[in-house]
């Protein structure tokens, strides 16, 4: 990897066919229960010889169980990180379990969830800018 590909990435994710309206305004977005960093969104870091979307499907499957797209990065709001704004299928479950010891849980919320390592303001302003690049 380059000096400027990510150390990790994080993926803002949101339904195919829902257009990315901020959260608190009826957006949803996918998180997931890390069991003791509380609710997150997906994400992890890049191994050796992957690039940046081959980093950022795995950790969502691997975290989610699905399969999605990379529509864009954020390579700014983390000084080590990259935020992608992924796209996946509709799914029927608005909460689910996977075979992953690092997720509780996985959950679409339509406001930011109950935070314990993590901060609000992180989170809407993501999610202002997933809205403002996409619509």
């Amino acid at each position: 990897m380059g000096q400027t590909d990510p150390v990790f990435v994080l993926a803002w994710v949101t339904v195919r066919t829902e257009a990315c309206t901020p959260m608190g305004e009826g957006g949803r977005v996918l998180f997931v229960e890390h069991p003791e960093r509380g609710w997150e969104i997906p994400g992890g870091h890049v191994e050796p010889g992957e690039s940046p979307d081959e980093a950022m499907l795995r950790e969502l499957l691997e975290e989610t169980g699905l399969k999605g797209e990379v529509r864009m990065w954020n390579k700014t709001y983390y000084p080590k990180g990259w935020v992608a704004h992924v796209v996946v299928d509709s799914t029927e479950d608005e909460e689910w379990c996977v075979d992953d010891t690092k997720v509780a849980k996985v959950r679409w919320w339509d406001s930011v969830p109950p935070l314990v390592e993590w901060t609000h303001d992180e989170f809407m302003d993501l999610s202002q800018w997933c809205t403002a690049h996409l619509n």
